[in-house]
């Protein structure tokens, strides 16, 4: 048996993906869920993460490109541009990495399991400089941090978010004492003719044990807060992770769900 640590993100962006999460951590099939504390809906989906401490992980979702009120008017590729030109503000970047780490700790009465970032923003130059030095300074080693190396080829989407800061990332993390995945997966174009079972029994079989894969269920209801473009994309995996197909590929490639206490240090 191997154990991965698989990943729900973007709890709290909206009700349905807010409860299509919480049905596949209560079928068994996703053993953690990563926080958007910015979301006006955190406050609200909270209390149903802290009724189930001790199942499975929750953790930080760094957000600073979609909930945040420093994000209107700049998207992913500002934020890319502007962090390896080195042109953000070092002393405010590590404010918003406090400020979220303080609003997670307030709602859920603990510190989080892992730390990682909305599409990957934790890696990036500058941001990866707060967090680590924010996670030293607040948890010690306690808590983790997810990387997004790949041991073996996945594709150039994922290749490319690789090559944004992940190296990096683990060097610090190595540095400072911290745990992190083996090996990731999880990355895909989101399209309709994307094959997620297929995808994902892929992924879990060329994972090692400590790996992570990242999901993204939902539900297929209307959005109270933003657009959300893979919504579709959503309805599908949580279709597979709640269907009995989905457990009997668990079983077949002998994977048991892991937590991110199962990662070696950096």
């Amino acid at each position: 048996m191997k154990r991965i640590q698989i990943c729900a993100d973007d709890f709290a962006f909206d009700d349905a993906i807010s409860q299509g999460i919480l049905e596949c951590l209560d079928a068994g099939r996703i053993s953690a869920t990563s926080c958007m504390v910015l979301s006006p809906l955190w406050s609200a989906w909270a209390p149903a993460l802290r009724e189930r401490v001790g199942g499975a992980d929750f953790g930080l979702h760094l957000d600073l490109n979609e909930f945040a009120d420093y994000a209107p008017g700049r998207a992913l590729s500002g934020w890319i541009g502007q962090a390896y030109a080195r042109r953000l503000d070092a002393q405010q970047v590590q404010a918003w990495v406090n400020t979220q780490l303080d609003a997670y700790e307030a709602a859920m009465q603990r510190a989080p399991d892992y730390l990682d970032g909305h599409q990957h923003v934790h890696q990036l130059p500058q941001v990866r400089q707060a967090v680590l030095s924010a996670l030293s300074s607040r948890y010690g080693e306690r808590c983790a941090l997810r990387c997004t190396g790949n041991q073996s080829w996945r594709g150039s989407k994922a290749a490319v978010i690789a090559a944004l800061g992940s190296a990096a990332l683990r060097r610090g993390a190595r540095q400072g004492g911290l745990r992190c995945n083996r090996d990731f997966a999880g990355v895909y174009d989101f399209g309709p003719e994307a094959q997620f079972p297929q995808l994902a029994e892929a992924w879990l079989a060329s994972l090692p044990d400590g790996g992570l894969m990242m999901t993204h269920p939902g539900r297929a209801a209307a959005t109270q807060t933003r657009a959300d473009l893979i919504r579709g994309a959503r309805a599908s995996e949580r279709a597979f992770w709640l269907s009995a197909e989905a457990g009997e590929m668990l079983a077949r490639l002998s994977v048991q769900l892991g937590l991110s206490e199962d990662w070696p240090k950096a």
